[in-house]
């Protein structure tokens, strides 16, 4: 092998650190995506439900924009916090189109779950971050299929040290 990693051999070796990161940064593109249409839902909506008690819709709105603005800030931070943990692999724009589609998708289905369903709104965002968390931990290792890995790995110099 020639000092050389495979992609088999990279694949394999992908630590659950790695795995974990990319997890948490589904999670936060859940997050990060979902206060954008929060914050336009949360501007919207209580002037359309409540036209007549122009206080009770000012209210309610402040209060929709406040936690958009409090979602995506978290979100931006737990995204920071587990990008620190992630591989190269991840860093590039298959990882990260492959995250923000799953929060897409997650973001979908709460909805869904939270206007046609009875469960309880915990278990139900319980319910979508777990799954989009444990869709990056389980996809995490196949990232590096999308050929990313090759091309930086031939990019970066060679070291000049030599291993006793």
């Amino acid at each position: 092998m020639n000092g050389e990693l495979r992609l088999d051999a990279v694949m394999k070796r992908i630590d659950v650190y790695s795995r974990l990161a990319y997890g948490g940064q589904c999670v936060a593109a859940m997050a990060l995506s979902a206060a954008p249409a929060l914050l336009i839902a949360a501007s919207v909506a209580p002037w359309l439900i409540w036209d007549e008690d122009h206080g009770k819709a000012l209210s309610v709105c402040l209060a929709g924009i406040a936690a958009a603005i409090v979602v995506g800030v978290l979100g931006g931070l737990f995204g920071a916090f587990c990008w620190r943990w992630s591989g190269d692999w991840i860093t590039e724009w298959p990882g990260y189109a492959l995250a923000f589609l799953f929060a897409a998708m997650a973001n979908v289905v709460v909805a869904y779950m939270l206007t046609s369903t009875a469960l309880p709104v915990p278990i139900t965002f319980a319910f979508a971050m777990a799954a989009v968390f444990g869709a990056g931990f389980l996809v995490a290792g196949h990232l590096g299929g999308t050929r990313v890995l090759p091309g930086q790995r031939e990019g970066r110099p060679r070291s000049r040290t030599r291993r006793r």
